[in-house]
């Protein structure tokens, strides 16, 4: 009997394991999304063997700038100037809800953060660019609000001072904000009550948090910086006037922090300003941190040009021992060695790059201002070698006709060797890999 006992939990243990893994496998996206492109490396790339889609465009309500999410069977994105949020049925393409109520199916202001996803709840952040004074970014509402994935009803609202423009992150049963007033604050997932919460450098414009091993990572104003989420207490800061504010960071399996910045030409460094003197304009470097220490491993300037209205720095990607970056300074795209800081390449686009890109199946793949989306060997930085035309292929532009907008400042994704990415046009689209591949 006793021998039956203690078989029986086992044997219940195993079947539920099964049937985990099997409903993860029958779904055509990954079971949560619980931070900025749904790790810490930023290669948001997922494949458990589901057909890619056919092309398709999802319909929004207004200008995409969010980088998409898919969970299990669904497509999640919010919309630019409206607030709006959208939820599509997975493979059909179809319509689950959308913004159809403003107090049911939108937020307060904009929505540049993800719609992150896990244990049943939507968490997205909201609010705007403008400045209140200097230390204070966002106006009027600003905050994060919990979402129910099934019909979009908003199941609570934290209100905060400052925007909360970048992705929201969910780590061991918190989730964590940070915002335009300078602040990172931990909340219940539940309940949306604060827990804790600690001051930042300044204020954070598009720096999604990227969180490795119990370690936020986020670029604040004029630094990086590391917190202990468990210890509620800094790490270590990097000082320096640069844009770190506007930039994700990405951390590497062995602790490699990487984040880019740009510096006005009157804040260069003497050795800088020696060192780079025939560049003009301003200037767009890479960093990499010791994510232990924060000690400076290396750096250098991916080039220079004229200021930027808004999206002052492209998104750092890591995969596979390198980093991918665009610019939209030098209209280029980059790779480095992770360790060393040896640039491998650069490829010219002839557009400005603002968004992360995906690195799958040694292909590198992100999307330009123009409205480009752009397939790279990731070793050598050569498009594919065709008879026929591939490697670039147009998907969007601008609903306000304005120029170098398109696909900014969200970068792709590739679920299941199906590529999404949002555009200013209002539709998020879907593309097979293969359509940027060799094609017959």
């Amino acid at each position: 009997m006793r021998r039956s006992f203690l078989f029986l939990p086992l044997v219940i243990g195993c079947l539920l394991a099964t049937s985990s893994l099997a409903a993860e496998e029958e779904t055509f996206g990954p079971s949560q999304w619980t931070q900025y492109r749904i790790n810490a490396s930023n290669n948001a790339v997922f494949d458990n063997g589901a057909e890619p889609l056919p092309r398709m465009m999802f319909r929004t309500g207004d200008q995409v700038r969010a980088t998409p999410v898919v969970v299990g069977n669904a497509l999640y994105i919010g919309n630019h100037a409206s607030g709006g949020m959208f939820r599509f049925d997975l493979p059909s393409g179809k319509v689950a809800w959308d913004d159809d109520n403003p107090w049911y199916r939108h937020a307060p202001n904009w929505i540049h953060s993800e719609m992150i996803q896990a244990d049943g709840r939507i968490f997205v952040g909201y609010g705007n660019r403008a400045f209140q004074n200097g230390k204070l970014r966002g106006t009027g509402e600003s905050g994060v609000m919990a979402v129910n994935p099934e019909n979009g009803e908003t199941l609570w609202n934290h209100h905060t001072e400052g925007e909360v423009m970048p992705t929201p992150a969910l780590w061991n049963g918190t989730l964590y904000i940070v915002t335009g007033g300078g602040k990172l604050i931990a909340l219940s997932p539940d309940s949306g009550e604060r827990r804790w919460s600690i001051d930042l450098p300044g204020w954070v414009s598009m720096s999604s948090p990227a969180i490795k091993d119990g370690v936020l990572y986020v670029g604040s104003l004029d630094s990086v910086v590391a917190i202990d989420l468990q210890r509620q207490e800094t790490l270590w800061t990097f000082e320096r006037q640069a844009s770190f504010t506007d930039v994700p960071p990405a951390v590497s399996e062995d602790g490699i922090v990487v984040i880019t910045a740009m510096v006005e030409p009157n804040k260069l460094t003497e050795e800088q300003a020696r060192q780079y003197s025939s560049h003009r304009g301003y200037f767009h470097f890479i960093y990499a941190f010791d994510a232990d220490s924060g000690d400076l491993l290396w750096s250098d300037l991916l080039g220079s040009g004229p200021q930027q209205d808004n999206n002052t720095s492209g998104a750092p990607v890591i995969a596979d021992g390198s980093v991918y970056v665009g610019s939209p300074y030098t209209w280029s795209f980059f790779a480095y060695d992770l360790k060393s800081g040896e640039r491998r390449w650069e490829y010219p686009v002839g557009a400005k790059i603002k968004g992360a890109p995906a690195i799958v199946d040694g292909k590198v793949i992100f999307g330009d201002t123009a409205g480009f989306l752009h397939m790279l060997n990731a070793m050598e930085g050569k498009t594919p070698a065709c008879e026929h035309r591939a490697g670039k292929l147009k998907v969007g532009g601008s609903n306000s006709g304005g120029p170098n907008v398109a696909l900014a400042p969200g970068g792709p994704i590739v679920i299941n060797r199906t590529v999404f990415v949002g555009s200013h046009d209002r539709f998020v689209h879907a593309i097979p890999l293969k359509l940027l591949e060799c094609r017959e």
